[in-house]
């Protein structure tokens, strides 16, 4: 079997490989220049689709270098391509762990409010409303809740607003529904070692990017001074290998997008693992939740999916991802399991793009 073709839909973003034998390989959610699928094309067509990991290699090397956003769409529907061939659901073939994943509920306030509870966005919303957020999503049966603030220094010092909502944040939800704080790498470190003993007193489940990616420095001292634990946003498996080996937090944070593919965070998702340490995936992802899911299906120490419950797929996608119960439950058919229209996918298209 060998690739004979790539097809690029826009702008609606479906990128296809098309083989010879009829099977093909998908991704949604994929934009970028049409004149980097003739940059490709020289790599992927011809190949064997099940040369994965050499073609991940050779497209990773290109001296001209590859936008994440292209190497993660090839690299999501090679996986997609192989699975099909295998015959196996993606995550049954990445190893399998679980059919079904407990999902996180994201707050859909999330970096918008100060503490003082002023809107510092279109869709902001006050303290009190990421309180009844928590307090839903624990009744509505999701497994956590996490949720982000910009923080104001002087609000938080004088009127100690912070340190009420976190504590009115956990009596609402219940001491034992993990809650977890983002820091959006935002936080000075003495800031964050404050926010971290916060944190540390109403049992957090853990301290998301107290301080910007690769700052190892000050990431190790917030998180040798309190007992949350924290994470760090890494984009390869170098970065995520860095981030365990200096110890400058205690769990990594990835996404495929952003990293430029499933086989990145795969890598460094195993990376965290051989320390102890969690690999969280950052929200619903690439390729309408599908990616994430089979990542979450077949990783162990990815606790959750991260969905706002209010995810809206492509109009071509006819079995979006649904939470159940607070589970998503994993597709049981080849590949990623997304049911793609092609006509509709077509009468949305304005520029179809070969290669």
């Amino acid at each position: 079997m060998q690739i004979t073709r790539i097809t690029l839909h826009q702008p609606v973003g479906l990128l296809r490989l098309v083989t010879d034998e009829g099977l093909e390989g998908h991704c949604t959610g994929v934009t970028f220049p049409g004149a980097d699928v003739g940059l490709v094309a020289p790599i992927l067509v011809g190949t064997n689709p099940l040369d994965r990991e050499r073609t991940w290699w050779v497209l990773r090397d290109l001296d001209e270098g590859l936008p994440s956003a292209l190497h993660a769409g090839i690299d999501v529907a090679l996986w997609d391509l192989s699975a099909k061939i295998a015959g196996r659901p993606l995550f049954r073939h990445l190893g399998g762990f679980r059919d079904r994943v407990p999902v996180c509920r994201v707050g859909t306030a999330e970096g918008t409010t100060s503490v003082t509870g002023a809107s510092t966005g279109a869709t902001g919303a006050s303290g009190p409303g990421i309180v009844k957020e928590a307090k839903d999503a624990q009744q509505a049966g999701f497994k956590a809740y996490r949720f982000g603030m910009a923080v104001d220094e002087n609000a938080l010092v004088q009127e100690n607003t912070f340190v009420h909502l976190m504590r009115e944040v956990r009596v609402a939800a219940g001491p034992d529904f993990p809650l977890i704080f983002d820091g959006r790498a935002r936080c000075e470190v003495d800031e964050a070692i404050r926010i971290g003993k916060t944190l540390d007193e109403e049992d957090y489940f853990y301290f998301d990017r107290p301080r910007p990616s690769n700052d190892h420095t000050g990431g190790k001292q917030v998180a040798g001074e309190i007992d949350t634990p924290t994470s760090a946003e890494v984009s390869s498996p170098i970065e995520a290998s860095r981030v365990m080996t200096v110890q400058s937090a205690d769990h990594i944070r990835s996404s495929v997008q952003s990293a430029g593919g499933i086989t990145d965070v795969l890598k460094a998702a195993r990376c965290a693992e051989a320390f102890g340490a969690y690999c969280h995936l950052d929200g619903a992802g690439i390729s309408d939740c599908f990616a994430h899911v089979h990542l979450a299906g077949a990783l162990r120490n990815t606790p959750f999916l991260e969905m706002s419950g209010q995810e809206v797929a492509l109009p071509f996608v006819l079995n979006p991802v649904q939470i159940e119960d607070g589970f998503v439950h994993l597709p049981d058919s080849p590949g990623l399991g997304m049911e793609i229209d092609l006509d509709t996918a077509g009468d949305m298209t304005s520029e179809l793009i070969e290669a």
